[in-house]
């Protein structure tokens, strides 16, 4: 497992997580994001499983995930930015039938102050990410438009103290996954796959950032869009550039929607790294 995964498919699919612990200490492997872990998916509706532990150090984790079978799948493994491991605080956040998971940190207090109170009144934990969430919620419902809404939700944040953006949300039928950070651009990565069915076996994703094994049968058979905080394969994935959304539908068609410009400081260091002058 990664810090966010998601996939969409053309179907129902499975996606089990087990533990690599072959080069590494147990204790060390929950060391980078020990604060929580969480999935969610679609069942006649979201549904949430989520715990206030360390991925790698619950004993729910495995038989949980056997049940999971959804045509979206959104994961996310926590480090915390200042809010206690509880489970309220552990990702994904779900409410009417959005699931949303973030990385990164907004202004808690600044957000929350624009909130109207009807979704205050939601709020179930105290971290940023679950205010950043609703205020996407607010901005959706004012628009009545996802991408409009997620565009202007954006462009208020960037005014506020942030670190990243990055987040997955889903309304059950289509895959958001939105990249932006202020600095530290390798850090806050998120790429995404087409995958097309083969012949090949069970697919396989290995983590090597929090050492986690991600196996999923019916992906063999099934087209999906697989999105990830890091590349989890030698196939080709595609970064999703800074300050654009990936947009997947719900027959696996993808395309990227620009949602703010980067500042000049992010975009110098964008051009630095592709080899730009």
């Amino acid at each position: 497992m990664c810090r966010l995964f998601g996939v969409i498919a053309n179907k129902a699919v499975d996606v089990e997580f087990s533990l690599l612990r072959a080069d590494k200490p147990f204790k060390a492997l929950g060391a980078d994001n020990p604060d929580g872990w969480g999935i969610g998916w679609y069942d006649d509706g979201p549904r949430i499983y989520k715990e206030d532990i360390s991925a790698v150090q619950s004993e729910q984790l495995p038989g949980r995930v056997k049940e999971v079978r959804s045509p979206v799948i959104i994961a996310h493994v926590r480090r915390g930015t200042g809010a206690p491991p509880a489970k309220e605080n552990s990702h994904p956040f779900s409410h009417d039938n959005f699931i949303f998971a973030h990385n990164g940190s907004v202004d808690k207090q600044r957000l929350c102050c624009l909130l109207r109170e009807e979704l205050k009144q939601e709020l179930k934990g105290q971290t940023d990410s679950e205010v950043f969430f609703f205020w996407l919620v607010q901005k959706i419902r004012d628009k009545n438009d996802i991408v409009a809404g997620v565009r202007s939700a954006v462009s208020k944040v960037l005014r506020y103290n942030h670190t990243g953006l990055n987040f997955l949300l889903s309304d059950g039928n289509v895959l958001y996954a939105f990249r932006y950070s202020k600095g530290n651009t390798c850090y806050y990565s998120l790429y995404y796959l087409v995958r097309e069915p083969n012949e090949r076996g069970p697919l396989s994703l290995k983590s090597k950032e929090t050492w986690m094994l991600l196996e999923s049968k019916s992906l063999n058979n099934e087209r999906a869009v697989l999105v990830c905080s890091e590349k989890l394969t030698e196939e080709n994935w595609l970064e999703i550039p800074p300050g654009n959304m990936l947009i997947a539908d719900s027959n696996l068609s993808t395309r990227l929607e620009q949602i703010c410009q980067l500042v000049d400081k992010d975009r110098q260091e964008q051009e630095k790294k592709h080899g730009k002058k």
